[in-house]
C-alpha cells in the first residue's frame, strides 16, 4: 500500500513539474517530465492531451492526432480534447474527422465556452466549397443562448459569423442577403479601419453633396469596388476618395471626374463618409446589378506604352505571378509553369514583384522569363505592361483584379477554397469577362489544375498563332498573306 502511495505522488510531483515546465515555456523538459507520468500511468489522459497539444505545435500533426486520440479514448467525456483533436486534423485535411469531433464535442458541451466547436463545423463546411451546410451552424450561433448574459467572447463569435455568413452567401450569388452581414466586417476583433467622425452615408440623397470614402481592405477589392463610383457619381455627388500611392496615377487617369487624396494626407472636408466596398451594401444591388457595369473601367495612356523587349521569332507575349501577399496561400510554385516555356512562340514575362522573385534564379529560367520588376513602381506602371500583354497567368492576388479591369485575357490559378469573388462551380467569371479560373480539385494539391494549364495553353497558342497568320511550326518566318 505504502509503496502504491509513493508511485501516485510521484506521478503528482511528475506532473505537476510537467505542468510548470509547459507554462514557463520549457517545452523540452515537459515532454520529457509527461512522458515519465504516462510510463508509469498508461491512462493519465491529461498528460496524453499535453503531449499532443505540444508535439502539434511543433508541426508533428500525426503524432498529435495519436496522443490526442489516446487521450480522447480514455476520457471521452472531455469537449476540449475534441477541439484540439479536430484543429490538428483539420491541418492535414481530414475534413469529416474533425466534423465529427467538433459535433461530439457540442453534444459534450453546449455552453457559451464551446461555441466555437459550431464556428469551427460551419468554416469547416464553408471551406469544403459547401457554403450551405455552413450557413445553419453561423445562425445557430447568432441564436444560440438567447436571453443569456452575452460574454465578450460570444459576442466576437457572433461577429465572426456573421463575417462567415455573408461571405457564405457572396459565393453563392446570393449577394442582397449578403450584404447586411458584410458590413460587419470593419467589427470583426483584430481589424483596424479609419475612425472617422460625421454623417455616415447609409443612402440619403447624394446630390449637391460630398462624400468621402476611406481606404479599407487590400489592393484588390478597391480594383475591384471601383466599378461602383460611376453609379454613386449618377446621384450627384462630389466624390473624394481615399488610396494608396500605389494607385494614385491608374486612379486618376481613370476616373477624371473624381478627387483623390494619399491615405498620408488631412481627411478633407465631407457632408458623408463611407466605405468603397459598402456601395453594393448601401444601394441594395443584386448579382446582376453588382456586375452590370462596363469593363474596362481601368485605362492607360496609349502614349505611355513602350514595347517590351521580345525574344527572336516569337509574337505571343505572355505575363506571369505565382506569390501573393500576404497570404502565401494562395500561390503557387513557379515550377508549375515551367512546362509552359517549351513553346518557342511565345515570350514569356514575370510581373512578380517582391522575396519570390529569386524563383527565377532558384528554377534557372531567368534567361526564358523577362524580369519586370525593376520597371514597377506602381499599379499603372505595371498596367503599361499588361496592356501589351496578349495573356496574364496568375494566382489571386491584386493583379488578377486590375487585369480583368483593363480587360486584358487572365488565366487565375486558384486554390480548393478559395475567394467569394471567384464563384464556387463556374470556370470563368461573372466580374471579369476577360478572365478563366484553373482550380485546385483537392486541397494541397495543383497536379489536375496544372494539367489543364498545360492543355489549355497549347490549344491557345495554337489558335492564337492562326489568328495572327502564323504557322506555329515555324514562327514568324512563314507569314501567310
Amino acid at each position: 500500500m505504502n509503496t502504491q502511495n509513493t508511485q501516485i505522488a510521484e506521478i503528482e510531483s511528475a506532473f505537476k513539474k510537467a505542468e510548470q515546465l509547459r507554462e514557463g515555456g520549457n517545452r523540452e523538459e515537459a515532454l520529457k517530465e509527461y512522458t515519465k507520468v504516462i510510463y508509469f500511468a498508461p491512462r493519465h489522459w491529461p498528460s496524453y492531451f499535453h503531449l499532443g497539444v505540444l508535439f502539434g505545435e511543433a508541426g508533428h500533426n500525426e503524432l498529435a492526432i495519436s496522443l490526442l486520440s489516446r487521450s480522447a479514448t480514455i476520457n471521452p467525456n472531455d469537449y476540449a480534447i475534441r477541439n484540439h483533436l479536430a484543429d490538428y486534423q483539420l491541418k492535414l485535411y481530414e475534413y469529416e474527422a474533425a466534423l465529427e469531433q467538433l459535433k461530439e464535442s457540442w453534444v459534450l458541451d453546449s455552453s457559451q465556452r464551446n461555441l466555437s466547436a459550431l464556428l469551427k463545423i460551419g468554416k469547416i463546411f464553408r471551406e469544403s466549397n459547401r457554403p450551405t451546410d455552413a450557413i445553419p451552424y453561423f445562425e445557430q450561433i447568432l441564436t444560440e443562448h438567447e436571453g443569456e448574459t452575452i460574454t465578450k467572447e460570444t459576442e466576437d463569435l457572433r461577429t465572426v459569423s456573421r463575417w462567415f455568413r455573408a461571405l457564405s452567401r457572396l459565393s453563392l450569388g446570393d449577394y442582397q442577403a449578403a450584404w447586411d452581414d458584410f458590413e460587419i466586417r470593419n467589427n470583426i476583433p483584430g481589424v483596424i479601419v479609419p475612425i472617422l467622425t460625421g454623417e455616415k452615408w447609409t443612402g440619403q440623397p447624394l446630390a449637391g453633396k460630398t462624400i468621402f470614402f476611406a481606404f479599407e481592405q487590400r489592393f484588390g477589392d478597391i480594383i475591384q469596388f471601383m466599378r461602383f463610383i460611376p453609379k454613386v457619381s449618377e446621384m450627384g455627388a462630389n466624390i473624394i476618395i481615399q488610396i494608396p500611392p500605389e494607385l494614385d496615377r491608374l486612379f486618376r487617369l481613370s476616373f477624371p471626374e473624381i478627387e483623390f487624396v494619399s491615405t498620408s494626407a488631412p481627411i478633407p472636408d465631407y457632408d458623408y463618409y463611407q466605405y468603397l466596398t459598402s456601395v453594393p451594401a448601401v444601394l441594395n444591388l443584386d448579382a446582376e446589378d453588382t456586375i452590370s457595369d462596363s469593363i474596362p473601367y481601368l485605362r492607360v495612356n496609349d502614349s505611355d506604352i513602350k514595347q517590351v523587349p521580345m525574344r527572336n521569332d516569337t509574337l505571343l507575349k505572355v505575363g506571369f505571378v505565382w506569390q501573393g501577399n500576404p497570404d502565401p496561400d494562395r500561390s503557387i510554385p513557379l515550377a508549375r509553369y515551367i512546362r509552359l516555356l517549351k513553346h518557342r512562340n511565345v515570350s514569356f514575362f514575370s510581373f512578380q514583384l517582391g522575396e519570390r522573385r529569386k524563383d527565377l534564379h532558384d528554377n534557372s529560367v531567368g534567361w526564358l522569363i523577362h524580369d519586370f520588376a525593376s520597371q514597377i513602381s506602381d499599379f499603372y506602371d505595371s498596367s503599361l505592361l499588361l496592356k501589351q500583354m496578349d495573356l496574364l497567368i496568375t494566382i489571386d492576388t491584386a493583379i488578377a483584379h486590375q487585369a480583368g479591369a483593363l480587360d486584358i485575357p487572365v488565366w487565375l490559378m486558384l486554390r480548393y477554397f478559395s475567394d467569394w469573388r471567384w464563384d464556387l462551380e463556374q470556370d470563368d467569371n461573372r466580374w471579369y469577362p476577360s478572365m478563366q479560373v484553373f482550380k485546385q480539385e483537392k486541397e494541397g494539391s495543383w497536379s489536375e489544375a496544372g494539367k489543364q494549364l498545360e492543355q489549355k495553353f497549347e490549344d491557345w497558342v495554337m489558335l492564337s498563332m492562326q489568328e495572327k497568320q502564323i504557322d506555329p511550326e515555324v514562327g514568324n518566318n512563314k507569314i501567310n498573306l
